[in-house]
Formats: structure tokens, C-alpha cells, sequence
């Protein structure tokens, strides 16, 4: 009867696991948006001079692009951009800041729940930044403190859910 009694959702903002080895904390004011079609074109019209990124390479401070595919990525940038809502010049731009979540994993125990979290060759790179993270579609990228997941808000909980079990 245990599976009956959820806890509540612990929300979208702040320190959402705060352990002795393994912290996480929700990212509050990322501008997220999908951008699919001619991706330079459309870097270079909604934030120029960021640089677009594959599996586990190392956050830049400001705005970035995390590839998806090969003709779409998610534009991740410090502040609000006015990106125009569908097709322009071979390109398509879509918020998702309500439909993505980003955690930030720090902490000693941050490379063992990486290393439980994912079966993939991190040191081999990839071009693509997607990868399954405890059986959920996510990106992933470095940071100087541990790495950060970009996921799809509705499986925040249970990504946490995992992390609290590492």
C-alpha cells in the first residue's frame, strides 16, 4: 500500500534534494526554446555568438544551444528573448519554458548518480546532447559542480524520485 501514498510534488523552483552528498536545484529564469529547422540561422537570430552543444560538454556561462537532433535543438539562455512563435527563414522557434524543467546535480555523489542514471559513453561525446537519464528523455550537459538535466517538466518528481534513491 505504500505506492498509494505519494508526497506532494516538491515544485519547479529552488533546492529540491539538499543530502549530505548530492544536491539538486531547480533553475528558476531559464528562457527555454525548441528550435527546429536551419539551427545556425536560428541561433544567429535569437542569441548570437551562442554556441551549440553535444552530450556532456562543459556550460558556457551565457546563452546555448543543446542539440537534439540534426534539426532541432533547445536554445537555453540567461534571460527573456523575443522569439517569433512559428517558421521564419528556414527556421521554427517555440517556448517550452512551461513545458521543460532544468536541474542543476552537484555534490560527491553527483558522478555515481550520473553513472546510475545513464549507460552512455559520456567520454565518447556526441553531437546530440539527448540521452536517456533513469529511463527519461533528457539532455545533458557538464557544469563546474556536477552536471545539469533538461527534461520535460512533467517527469521533474520522477527524476527526483531516482536521485533519492543514489
Amino acid at each position: 500500500m505504500r505506492e498509494t501514498q505519494w508526497p506532494p510534488a516538491r515544485g519547479r523552483a529552488g533546492i529540491l534534494i539538499d543530502g549530505p552528498r548530492l544536491q539538486v536545484r531547480a533553475l528558476d529564469g531559464l528562457c527555454q526554446t525548441l528550435i527546429s529547422g536551419d539551427l545556425e540561422a536560428a541561433v544567429a537570430a535569437l542569441a548570437p555568438g551562442a554556441t551549440t552543444l553535444g552530450l556532456y560538454a562543459l556550460l558556457p556561462a551565457g546563452a546555448h544551444a543543446l542539440r537534439i537532433g540534426r534539426m532541432s535543438a533547445l536554445l537555453v539562455t540567461p534571460t527573456a528573448i523575443a522569439a517569433p512563435e512559428g517558421w521564419r527563414g528556414g527556421w521554427c522557434a517555440t517556448s517550452v519554458d512551461d513545458g521543460w524543467t532544468a536541474v542543476e546535480v552537484s555534490g560527491a555523489d553527483a558522478p555515481l548518480a550520473l553513472a546510475q542514471a545513464t549507460s552512455a559513453d559520456l567520454a565518447a561525446g556526441s553531437p546530440s546532447a539527448a540521452v536517456f537519464v533513469f529511463g527519461l528523455r533528457a539532455l545533458l550537459a557538464r557544469t563546474q559542480a556536477g552536471f545539469r538535466l533538461h527534461v520535460e517538466a512533467p517527469w521533474l518528481e520522477t527524476l527526483l524520485a531516482w536521485l533519492d534513491g543514489v
